[in-house]
């Protein structure tokens, strides 16, 4: 299938994909990625905070009312700041909110037989390019971590197995082999924090593995968006973890980007200096590129580079030849599962 204006064809999509995920890519996850396995979007998570938080806590009343206009949590927060102890209550909801949509997930796995393209890509990469997948995400979902297990690969994180487990810094990008009964490693890093992670009383990092709620006297150790995370990055985990995912950005041979928006300092701008000026390989898979993910490559467009996003009947498609989109009609690539159909030939 092609289109008028075109040479393009649903073939040649597959060869060039399957050539730049031959290169040993970074997997970079956003939110796109988790939202078809019911995780929320950010206007789901705004509306839940607004109906969660109703004691109106100090600052909460104009700064609901910006979340409620915007829809957009970081934006809300760089608009109207919030004193900490307001913070760490929407912190806990945004804990709660995302929890419970998770553990949702897992019980659905548990039961076989659901679609989970995310570890069919894992699953991919671990048979075709590498035995250790290295992830970034900006996420607090465990999507990855049941990722990877759903392929039996180890998903490491930085913390120690167990019930009661513990950060240890050293382990965070260690190279290991594969541990008996696991075939490959994924590393995940995880930079804005994950629902297993907490800070006790006495500012230690502890994780929980599945934990259903926040345990007495802890606070989640999930980053919000917009300003409050500043003031978390510059302790453990998150310090380690950032410089880590910045280690391994900067020694990619390839990006894979699944639903990911380009609206994270932290991560992108090593990755988009690296695709715009050492040529770096790009591959973005979206229901819809963002504002910044057209900004930042398509007005001045890399060498190496291939996106695709929803069209109304198919799929649009960016790449150096066609850097203004060219769609296939009645081709849906855009979706992960369909993306990994193309890939493998199903």
């Amino acid at each position: 299938m092609t289109t008028a204006d075109s040479e393009l064809t649903y073939e040649e999509l597959a060869k060039r994909a399957q050539h730049f995920l031959a290169e040993r890519p970074v997997v970079v996850l956003g939110t796109g990625a988790t939202i078809p396995h019911g995780l929320p979007s950010m206007p789901t998570l705004a509306d839940g905070l607004l109906a969660a938080i109703t004691d109106h806590p100090e600052g909460w009343d104009a700064f609901a009312r910006r979340l409620d206009h915007t829809k957009d949590l970081e934006q809300a927060l760089h608009d109207v700041p919030l004193p900490q102890d307001t913070v760490e209550v929407l912190v806990q909801e945004t804990w709660e909110i995302v929890s419970a949509k998770d553990i949702e997930l897992y019980k659905q796995l548990l039961k076989g037989g659901a679609a989970f393209p995310l570890s069919d890509l894992f699953a991919y990469l671990l048979r075709t390019a590498d035995a250790h997948l290295r992830v970034v995400t900006t996420n607090y979902d465990r999507v990855a971590e049941y990722a990877a297990n759903a392929v039996e690969a180890y998903a490491s994180t930085g913390v120690t197995a167990g019930w009661l487990q513990r950060f240890v810094s050293t382990s965070v990008s260690r190279e290991r082999p594969p541990l008996p009964g696991f075939e490959g490693l994924v590393t995940i890093l995880k930079v804005h924090g994950s629902l297993d992670w907490f800070r006790d009383a006495t500012d230690d990092v502890i994780a929980i593995p599945l934990a259903q709620t926040v345990p007495d006297d802890m606070k989640p150790l999930v980053v919000t968006p917009g300003v409050s995370k500043y003031r978390e990055v510059h302790k453990d985990p998150f310090r380690t973890v950032m410089s880590a995912a910045d280690t391994v950005l900067r020694e990619a041979t390839c990006y894979v980007c699944i639903g990911y928006g380009f609206n994270d300092e932290h991560v992108q701008p090593v990755l988009v200096n690296r695709v715009m000026k050492d040529d770096i390989p790009l591959v973005v898979v979206s229901k819809e590129l963002t504002a910044k993910t057209r900004t930042a490559f398509l007005n001045g467009p890399p060498k190496r580079f291939l996106f695709v996003e929803e069209a109304p009947d198919g799929t649009r498609v960016y790449t150096p030849t066609d850097p203004g989109g060219v769609v296939l009609d009645g081709v849906s690539v855009w979706q992960l599962q369909d993306f990994m159909n193309m890939i493998t030939g199903e």
